[in-house]
């Protein structure tokens, strides 16, 4: 007997924070008089989430046995020989299992958004008076958190049986030519994973 089992899971998971974004923050500050305070405060945050969640299982059972028949001649003056062979006996199997996983939507917006146009702040004061106090702040966060879990768990499983038949000869005068015939097994298995985060 034969079997083969293949068992296959990936999981991929990509958790993006938002870099490269073309946001731009634009303060203008101006006639505000003497002794002013004046605090600007801008925060830019631009945020991409993206879970790849990827399982596959395949399983592929062949079970194979090959026997040839019995050859008996008993209590028989002659046996003419070639005239009592068994027959032959034959399986084959072939088996293509194909896996492929393409998460490379994800990686490419990615590359894409990482290699976009840095941010472009303008900031202008005028006339905002003698003895003033002004403040800017502004945060552009830029950080990229890329995660990818693939578990892969392949079996491959070979049983196989092939059995000649007996040949048996029982009080002849005369034996000759028996044979027993050709017992046979095949296997072909090809296995590909492919995986693209």
């Amino acid at each position: 007997m034969k079997a083969s089992v293949l068992r296959y899971a990936a999981i991929g998971m990509a958790t993006l924070s938002l870099a490269g974004f073309a946001a731009a923050s634009t303060v203008s500050v101006g006639t505000t008089g003497p002794d002013s305070n004046n605090q600007v405060s801008q925060k830019n945050t631009q945020k991409l989430n993206t879970t790849n969640n990827n399982a596959a299982g395949v399983t592929n059972f062949n079970a194979q046995d090959s026997e040839s028949g019995d050859v008996s001649a008993a209590k028989n003056t002659s046996v003419q020989g070639g005239l009592n062979g068994s027959g032959n006996a034959s399986n084959a199997n072939s088996t293509n299992t194909n896996v492929s996983v393409n998460n490379s939507s994800s990686s490419n917006m990615l590359h894409g958004l990482a290699s976009g146009p840095v941010p472009s702040d303008d900031v202008r004061l005028n006339l905002t008076g003698p003895d003033s106090n002004n403040q800017v702040k502004i945060d552009n966060s830029q950080t990229v958190n890329v995660r990818n879990n693939n578990l892969v768990d392949v079996q491959n499983v070979n049983l196989q049986s092939a059995q000649s038949g007996d040949v048996s000869a029982y009080k002849n005068t005369t034996v000759g030519g028996l044979s027993s015939g050709d017992a046979h097994n095949s296997n072909t298995t090809t296995t590909s994973v492919n995986i693209q985060n």
